[in-house]
C-alpha cells in the first residue's frame, strides 16, 4: 500500500514556510538558498526537497496560504451584519492586526511575487485585487462613489497600511492597534480626526511618565 503522509507532515511544512518567511525578508529571495533554508530549520538539505522541490515551489506556498489567510479575514468580516463603514473600519484594524503577526510574510508579500513563474505570480497578484475590490467596494457604499473612484481610495488605503513593516515596530512607542485607529480616523474625516486619535491614545503615556517623573 502506498504509504501516507507523517502527522507531522504539516506541522514541518509551517516550520519550513514560516522559516523561509524570516529568511527571505532578512537577506532577500535572490539571496537565499535551499541550504540556508535548510540549515536553519535544522534538517538536512534532502529532507528540505521531500517537502519543496524548489525556492520557487516555497514561495508560492509561502504566498498562497498568506493570501488565502488575508482573504479569508476578508470573507469573516463580510460577513458581519453591519453598516460598509463599520466593515471598512473592521477590514482596516483586522488587516493591521495580521501585519503585526505576519511581519516576515508581509515583507515577502510586497516585494518578492515578481519571483515567481508569471502562472504562479498571476494567481497571488488576483488575490491581492480581490482585496482592492472589497475595500472599494465598502468605499463605494459608504461613500455614495462610483466604483472605480473607490479603487483610487482603496489603493491610497493600502498604501497606507501595507508598508508599516519598514517603519512601524511592534515593540515601539506606536502600537500598532493605535495606529490602526488613527488609518479608521483618518479615512472618516482627514487628518483632524486622525490627529485627535493620536493625541489621545498619547494622553495616557503622556499622564504617567509625569507621575513617574514625580
Amino acid at each position: 500500500m502506498p504509504r501516507g503522509k507523517s502527522e507531522t507532515h504539516a506541522l514541518q511544512r509551517d516550520t519550513i514556510l514560516s522559516t523561509a518567511a524570516d529568511t527571505f525578508a532578512e537577506v532577500g529571495y535572490a539571496s537565499a538558498t535551499m541550504h540556508s533554508i535548510a540549515t536553519r530549520c535544522g534538517v538536512s538539505k534532502s529532507l528540505l526537497y521531500h517537502y519543496y522541490t524548489s525556492k520557487d515551489a516555497i514561495l508560492f506556498d509561502l504566498l498562497d496560504h498568506y493570501t488565502r489567510r488575508l482573504l479569508e479575514i476578508v470573507e469573516s468580516v463580510e460577513q458581519l451584519g453591519v453598516s460598509e463603514r463599520a466593515r471598512l473600519d473592521e477590514l482596516i484594524r483586522r488587516f493591521v492586526f495580521e501585519y503585526e503577526h505576519s511581519r516576515a510574510r508581509h515583507t515577502v508579500l510586497l516585494r518578492d511575487v515578481r519571483f515567481l513563474p508569471p502562472k504562479q505570480a498571476e494567481l497571488i497578484l488576483d488575490a491581492q485585487r480581490k482585496m482592492v475590490e472589497v475595500y472599494a467596494r465598502n468605499i463605494s457604499a459608504s461613500e455614495k462613489l462610483p466604483l472605480d473612484r473607490s479603487k483610487a481610495l482603496a489603493m491610497a488605503l493600502f498604501g497606507m497600511i501595507n508598508w508599516t513593516f519598514t517603519w512601524l515596530r511592534p515593540a515601539g512607542e506606536m502600537s500598532y492597534a493605535t495606529f490602526a485607529e488613527t488609518v479608521v480616523a483618518f479615512m472618516r474625516g482627514g487628518l483632524a480626526p486622525a490627529a485627535a486619535a493620536l493625541n489621545a491614545s498619547a494622553a495616557p503615556s503622556a499622564a504617567s511618565a509625569r507621575k513617574n517623573r514625580k
